[in-house]
This record gives C-alpha cells, structure tokens and sequence, in this order.
C-alpha cells in the first residue's frame, strides 16, 4: 500500500519544481531567516527567493512539533520581513511617483493676455 504523505509530498514537488526534495527541518529555516538580516540586500534576496513563505512553514512545524522557541523566533522574524516588504512596496511606489511627479517643459505662453513672451 501507497504511504498517502509520500504520494502528497511527491505531488507537491512535481506542482513546484523550486520545492526541496526533503524539508529543511525548521531550525534550518529560521537559523538562514535569522542570517539573511545581515544585510539588507541580503534579506530583500531572501525575500525574493520565496524565503517568507519557507519560514511561515517552518513555524508552523515548529508549533506542531512542540518547538516553541523557534516557532517564536520565527514568527519575530516573519513579522520583520513583512515590516521589510511594506518598506521595499513603499520605496517603490515613490520612486515610480516622484519619477513621473516633476517633468522639464518649455516655458510656452498660452494667454494672450500681456504676459512678456520669454515667460
């Protein structure tokens, strides 16, 4: 008889070609959250490599399994990278706005009302 966890992990790697074979054990996960703060390049690499959503699960097995210190850990961590990705969305969007804000133009007179010409 199929082992139905087997056949379920099995099908999630297939879903996800980016999944690891074997799960990383949560302490592994919430150790590499706690690494990638070294730097802010380096937090913004792990959010962009889908680190956020490896760690929600690793907390969640760390709850499951009793593991309450990382699961803690790792819920302060999740809670930074949020604070993070709120930060990174935020700077964005004020770039792209503060780009499209402020445009050169010629100084082009359009009332024919006395106003010099060099206006």
């Amino acid at each position: 008889m199929t082992d139905p966890v087997a056949v379920g992990r099995a099908l999630k790697a297939l879903a996800d070609s980016d999944a690891p074979r074997e799960p990383q054990p949560p302490t592994d996960v919430v150790a590499a959250a706690r690494d990638a703060f070294s730097d802010i390049s380096t937090a913004a690499r792990f959010l962009d490599d889908g680190g956020e959503v490896t760690l929600r699960r690793a907390v969640g097995t760390a709850a499951r399994n009793g593991h309450d210190e990382w699961a803690r850990e790792g819920s302060a961590l999740l809670s930074d990278l949020s604070r993070l990705r709120e930060a990174l969305d935020a700077d964005e969007s004020t770039q792209i706005r503060d780009a499209d804000h402020f445009q050169s133009g010629r100084t082009t007179v359009f009332s024919s009302g006395g106003e010099p010409a060099d206006r």
